[in-house]
């Protein structure tokens, strides 16, 4: 058993935190760098179990008839996690409502909450959001679903451990440990090849890892385990050198790029219980004496909670190509760890009592939800037009009729979300999201040519367009057909999701059959690019062979040929690293990355334009509109026009993009007709 008064100070530990967050760190600044540094948050899980574990033993060893409750083991954890973590809420929440436009605010400001509630990685999953999506990079909580797995753990923890933490009960504890590592263990493997997204946020297929410290703790204090390092004393260091280096190597070569989180992250686990094994014995010179390592270990908690979002402010004021993010980054991320250990950490931390950290703690949730409700309430009446209704400009959201152009303008166009029982009379039995336009006060007449625009929100973000042309074509009524919450399966796209899309891709494709006629029109937003322009170069983006479709697609697309539709796949139009906002005024001459040359995004879009060519090659009649020269002159291609940005966001098309990209297509020959 642990001897003495107090727990004794293990430097390897502290070490190997400060590993753990250098890796961290070094992977949000510089991902190709260090491809696989979102290790250190496995390394920062299997401490986390040893050490919760490793403490509890020690106080029950200094007073053996000191039964260890509940209360005792939740104060300590809360002293410990929640003033940081409080305050750290509070300056994130300021600064992005500051900084932010109101509609990207909006798109994160409840992460506020679940961020403070401890179930930010559960948020991720029930939006099946994937973490290393560049969808989340200006999402400055991101980096609480690592917390969040943690905090779950220390709930669940206490109902395992405290009731068999005396010694002649602890072969229990063994017994049910033992058993929960495996199954977890099993479930994220199975997960890691079905449901990446879920196994990498899923408490259940990260409980293995937490559980792997906690039984390295409970072995290190008997007998037989002592005896079993005893054995290995003389090659301790080697062994440990062995672990550090399988531990940076695990670094180097993991990658969101294959299956993760398993089998990769079996490397860092067990780098980081051989080196928590052997160092409470004989611990790893090189690191228990570095100072620099000791003194990221003693702030590894404040650095963690501010680095991320100093990163996504940094690149959203500068712009990720610009010189002066990484400084600004870097700065910002010191002042806030040096203010949070010094006055939180190592002060009022250690000061406040539970009760005014309760009732502080209610103010902050309580703030933080008024800052939510603030959001839902802007964001709600926009509804399925959130990209394509209005300009977003820094101060002049113009509603589209502004927005049309002069000579279709006064025949006007409207566009109406329709409700569930009028979907339903129209295509019985299918969740989804339509709208409708047509000109004003007109009823449909089976005499009147149908355009229909498919897809995911990128779809949505066309509803302008389609206004455009209904407003040039009185005879023309447009349907723009999303999934319930306009969020991803696109019909055509690098990350269709079978398992999620298949339905939608069915029952849209069968709600055109059902309404299209001969001399009616299908138009697909198509294999929009990946964002970042490093993501380029992912596998699934290069390899030719990668499934772009679900089953239906082909086929349904045949048929309607068949039947008279003419089906038109929208070439992809270039993406940005900024959103559009971000490139008016001042910042557009800060930002390199408003623009890019025409020739890099030619490049760029190569592969996707050859998978078009190949469908097309399939399905005669298809037609490919390139709206490149809508977007780029002959040189350069840019996130704005004049005043106004032709992006909502990274890539989504604001309403004045969206307007004048109708407005392009009613000068193309395919549209020019009645």
């Amino acid at each position: 058993m642990i001897q003495g008064h107090r727990l004794p100070f293990r430097a390897d530990i502290q070490a190997l935190r400060g590993v753990a967050v250098l890796a961290v760190l070094i992977f949000h600044l510089f991902p190709d760098l260090l491809p696989g540094g979102y290790g250190g948050v496995d390394l920062f899980f299997v401490i986390s179990g040893y050490v919760v574990t490793y403490a509890l033993l020690a106080r029950q060893a200094k007073d053996p008839d000191r039964e260890m409750g509940f209360s005792d083991y939740f104060k300590r954890r809360l002293r410990r996690i929640m003033p940081p973590l409080l305050v750290a809420l509070l300056i994130i929440a300021a600064i992005s409502y500051l900084i932010y436009d109101k509609r990207l605010f909006h798109s994160f400001s409840g992460y506020s909450i679940t961020g403070l509630l401890g179930v930010s990685n559960l948020k991720l999953i029930s939006q099946q959001t994937n973490y290393f999506s560049p969808d989340e990079y200006l999402n400055p909580y991101l980096h609480t679903w690592s917390l969040g797995i943690e905090e779950q753990f220390y709930l669940i923890f206490p109902l395992i451990f405290l009731p068999f933490v005396r010694t002649e009960r602890r072969w229990y504890f063994w017994l049910a440990a033992g058993a929960l590592w495996f199954a977890s263990f099993l479930l994220a493997w199975h997960w890691s090849q079905v449901a990446a997204e879920r196994a990498y946020l899923s408490p259940l297929s990260r409980f293995w890892e937490l559980a792997t410290g906690v039984l390295l703790a409970l072995a290190g204090v008997t007998s037989r385990f002592k005896r079993l390092l005893a054995k290995f004393k003389k090659f301790a260091g080697l062994i440990q050198v062995f672990a550090l280096l399988l531990l940076l190597l695990s670094f180097a070569l993991l990658s969101n790029k294959g299956s993760y989180p398993m089998p990769g992250v079996v490397l860092p686990v067990l780098a980081s219980a051989v080196l928590l094994g052997f160092g409470a014995g004989t611990p790893l010179a090189v690191l228990a004496q570095s100072n620099g390592l000791q003194a990221l270990g003693a702030v590894s908690y404040s650095l963690y909670l501010y680095h991320w979002p100093c990163i996504v402010f940094a690149r959203y004021l500068f712009g990720s190509q610009s010189g002066f993010w990484l400084p600004v980054a870097l700065l910002a991320t010191a002042l806030l760890t040096w203010f949070s250990y010094r006055f939180v950490e190592l002060g009022w931390s250690r000061r406040a009592s539970l009760a005014r950290l309760g009732l502080l703690g209610g103010f902050v949730l309580v703030g933080l939800a008024l800052f939510d409700s603030q959001a839902q309430r802007l964001r709600a009446p926009l509804g399925l037009a959130t990209f394509s209704e209005y300009a977003w400009t820094a101060n002049d959201p113009r509603p589209i009729q502004q927005l049309l152009p002069a000579d279709v303008s006064s025949n006007d166009a409207i566009a109406s979300a329709l409700t569930a029982s009028q979907i339903e009379q129209l295509a019985p039995g299918m969740a989804l999201q339509l709208t409708m336009v047509q000109a004003t006060g007109k009823a449909i007449a089976e005499e009147r040519r149908h355009l229909f625009v498919v897809g995911d929100s990128h779809a949505g973000s066309l509803l302008a367009a389609v206004r455009s042309l209904v407003a040039a074509k009185p005879g023309l009524v447009g349907f723009v057909v999303t999934p319930p919450g306009m969020g991803g399966c696109s019909l055509l796209s690098y990350s269709f999701d079978p398992g999620r899309c298949s339905v939608y891709e069915a029952q849209s494709l069968a709600l055109v059959k059902r309404l299209a006629k001969p001399g009616d029109r299908l138009l697909l937003p198509s294999l929009r690019l990946p964002r970042l322009s490093p993501r380029l170069q992912v596998a699934s983006y290069v390899n030719p062979n990668t499934p772009v479709m679900g089953s239906h697609l082909e086929p349904a697309l045949r048929g309607l040929q068949a039947s008279g539709v003419q089906v038109g796949l929208l070439a992809p139009w270039p993406v940005y690293n900024v959103l559009g906002k971000q490139c008016l005024g001042w910042q557009q001459q800060l930002k390199l990355d408003c623009s890019q040359r025409r020739a890099d995004f030619e490049s760029d879009r190569a592969p996707a334009l050859e998978r078009l060519k190949r469908l097309q090659k399939r399905l005669p009649g298809l037609q490919i509109i390139d709206p490149i020269n809508l977007f780029c002159d002959a040189k350069t291609c840019s996130n704005w026009r004049g005043t106004l940005p032709l992006y909502a966001d990274h890539d989504h098309l604001s309403g004045y993009g969206s307007a004048a990209l109708g407005s392009w297509l009613l000068k193309q020959p395919q549209f020019r007709s009645p």
